[in-house]
């Protein structure tokens, strides 16, 4: 996969300087996912027709339904209230940034926009592992109201579909790798039963088990 910064300032891609990475990604046999804010940077993003967008933070309605309808996956890293804290927004800024947050995600659900599970965990906080740090982003998820099953295919299905290894991983199925995991509880009715697995089976393998 390639990756291709559209927004990090003032200045942004055209929409025919993207659409021309896209092509040449596509024509040496790879996938694109493209990091963009909002604004006319990712409305030149989504019409050049990469395969993701990557945080997408300020993205409209319209943004979101140009998605849908081009088939981009929205990965949309969406910081924890206290991440963003512990990254030095103010108390305040961090609210209201949490709040944008999880109002974005619900509509781009709301919307039928396809999501992939995405952290960008790029600090640490004290006394936990980045594992762990990942593993809060599902609070997020959940304040915005998107089903258990949903946010489990975001992370295995359709995580697996933006990667292109959607024949490989992804799902458990016949000729596909042995990738399975184990909690106490179902994580279809209590998403945060991920923070408790006890089993781990890779590429056939036991990892871990917790007896």
């Amino acid at each position: 996969t390639i990756k291709l910064v559209a927004d990090n300032g003032i200045f942004f891609y055209t929409e025919e300087e993207v659409r021309a990475a896209v092509e040449e990604t596509h024509n040496a046999g790879l996938t694109i996912s493209v990091h963009v804010y909002g604004g006319q940077a990712a409305t030149n993003v989504i019409n050049a027709g990469p395969e993701s967008i990557e945080h997408g933070t300020n993205l409209t309605d319209d943004h979101l339904r140009a998605m849908k309808e081009k088939g981009i996956i929205l990965v949309g890293t969406d910081f924890p209230e206290e991440h963003l804290k512990a990254m030095g927004a103010s108390d305040e800024d961090a609210k209201q940034d949490a709040a944008d947050i999880v109002d974005r995600l619900r509509r781009a659900h709301r919307i039928g926009v396809k999501m992939a599970f995405g952290t960008d965990v790029i600090l640490d906080l004290p006394g936990m592992t980045r594992g762990e740090m990942g593993l809060d982003y599902l609070k997020v998820w959940r304040a915005a109201g998107i089903p258990h099953a949903d946010i489990l295919k975001s992370m295995t299905t359709n995580a697996a579909e933006l990667l292109a290894i959607q024949d490989e991983r992804g799902a458990i199925a016949v000729g596909q790798y042995a990738d399975i995991i184990a909690t106490p509880g179902n994580p279809l009715y209590d998403i945060m039963e991920l923070k408790s697995v006890n089993f781990v089976l890779k590429d056939g393998k036991v990892i871990k088990i917790d007896k």
